[in-house]
């Protein structure tokens, strides 16, 4: 059963149905793949059968029996996502001796990492995901950005894609894009627009109205630039940041924040954590006590801070203490919030930049589907959707199939509601112009409202 054509179905088998595993379950299954969920607890299995269109299997994902229940010597991936580590690498290790074609574990223990690369080949791993770590790093790149720009990276980090709403006062407000690009000198790209319900896939002559949400992409340096001039971000950088709440993305976070040289302040309730975070980061400054708590935080300087980081175990107390962070001033506001049902909330209190870890994870895992299953019959490298699923960016690479290499992009008859975003040439992206030539080898971004993309040649009326 080899790996598909782009768009057909795999079969992959997810273990461990807890919040990770279900997102990933739910997302892969709205993808159309054949999926079998393997679960200890009834209860929960139970529960996922009546929401998902899946097959279920009860008992423990790193039993050889319970694994040939859930065949898996005809899957072309399992995916290993229960609570233990161990339990994780043993799953997959098991499944690839029974013939399962890709394996991915959920690796949490920030002592394992280095180890499981060491060791990925033997493990039979063809990837390993951290949710915290992936939490931080998208915290890292999101403190770069104000609260009501939202980011998400592409193309393996080389292109960011930021979402804003188009206020009263903007500068951009009634103003065609090509206007805005010549006012601006800017480097960056309107990708998308999204008015009243519709998303319309902008040109140069397209006006920009007040209220309309734009999606905008470019290098992070080209995006702040951009951002700066047009007063959606101030030209302060981020020197202090405090986080409440001592968990896993915090170490990893804390790690990445000291090595960039900012300032790290750590507020924890439970002291065994704030011994161990003393211990690990000596250059950090460690709080013992409740960060829910108004007066201490104000204690400990927040209306100084520059970055405000809600890590606490507790959505509705992340998003409190973080409104109260909002209150007094701090530019950079981000909440963990593990609940769906509170996004519609955190958009109207201006705190679209909260973090999800299990949806963080879940994205990367379906980019990584989505590129095996394009291995055959397909030129896609990545794609992500954006506009509440409504356009794709995908990323092309450029073969000998092209039916139009070296020919200057203004030349060419591309379909309605498609652009050409960027082009990648020996390494370096740069902003595609009609003048253009996509050469053999590149790879190309193109941003599309046409759903389906799977060949360079389908941009092409």
């Amino acid at each position: 059963m080899g790996i598909h054509f782009f768009g057909g179905v795999m079969k992959i088998i997810v273990v461990g149905d807890g919040k990770v595993g279900f997102a990933i379950a739910k997302q892969l299954n709205q993808e159309g793949h054949d999926i079998t969920v393997v679960e200890n607890k009834s209860s929960v299995l139970s529960s996922t059968m009546n929401q998902l269109d899946i097959v279920g299997v009860q008992g423990n994902g790193a039993s050889l029996d319970i694994l040939m229940e859930a065949r898996v010597s005809s899957s072309d991936l399992l995916i290993a996502a229960t609570s233990t580590d161990e339990v994780n690498i043993i799953c997959c290790l098991l499944a690839k001796k029974l013939g399962a074609r890709h394996t991915i574990a959920r690796i949490r223990n920030p002592e394992y990492n280095n180890t499981v690369r060491l060791i990925k080949d033997e493990l039979g791993l063809s990837m390993s995901i951290n949710p915290e770590q992936a939490a931080a790093r998208e915290i890292l790149r999101a403190i770069r950005f104000s609260n009501s720009i939202k980011v998400s990276s592409f193309a393996k980090g080389r292109i960011e894609l930021a979402e804003v709403k188009v206020t009263e006062h903007s500068p951009l407000s009634n103003m065609r894009i090509c206007d805005i690009n010549r006012r601006m000198k800017s480097e960056v790209l309107f990708v998308a627009v999204q008015r009243n319900g519709e998303v319309i896939i902008p040109n140069g002559n397209t006006v920009i109205y007040e209220k309309d949400r734009v999606t905008l992409t470019g290098s992070t340096t080209q995006l702040e630039k951009f951002f700066i001039k047009v007063g959606i971000l101030s030209n302060r950088t981020v020197n202090e940041v405090m986080i409440v709440g001592g968990g896993r993305i915090t170490y990893y976070l804390t790690n990445m924040l000291l090595e960039l040289g900012m300032d790290v302040k750590i507020i924890e309730i439970k002291k065994d954590k704030c011994v161990n975070l003393v211990e690990k980061f000596p250059q950090a400054t460690v709080i013992h006590g409740d960060g829910t708590d108004h007066e201490l935080l104000l204690s400990e300087s927040l209306e100084e801070m520059d970055a405000f980081i809600a890590l606490t175990d507790n959505d509705e107390e992340n998003v409190i203490i973080s409104m109260f962070a909002q209150s007094h001033g701090v530019t950079h506001v981000l909440p963990k919030v593990n609940r769906v049902s509170l996004g519609f909330l955190l958009d109207k209190l201006g705190l679209e930049n909260s973090i999800t870890p299990k949806f963080i994870t879940a994205n990367q895992i379906v980019q990584y589907v989505r590129a095996m299953q394009n291995t055959v019959g397909s030129n896609v490298e990545s794609l992500i959707k954006l506009v509440n699923d409504k356009v794709e960016a995908l990323e092309f690479r450029v073969r000998d199939n092209c039916r139009f290499i070296d020919v200057p992009i203004k030349d060419l008859n591309i379909r309605k509601g498609i652009i050409i975003a960027y082009v990648t040439h020996k390494g370096v992206s740069k902003m595609a112009t009609g003048d253009t030539r996509i050469q053999l080898s590149d790879t190309v971004i193109i941003i599309s409202k046409v759903a389906g993309l799977r060949d360079i040649n389908d941009l092409l009326s």
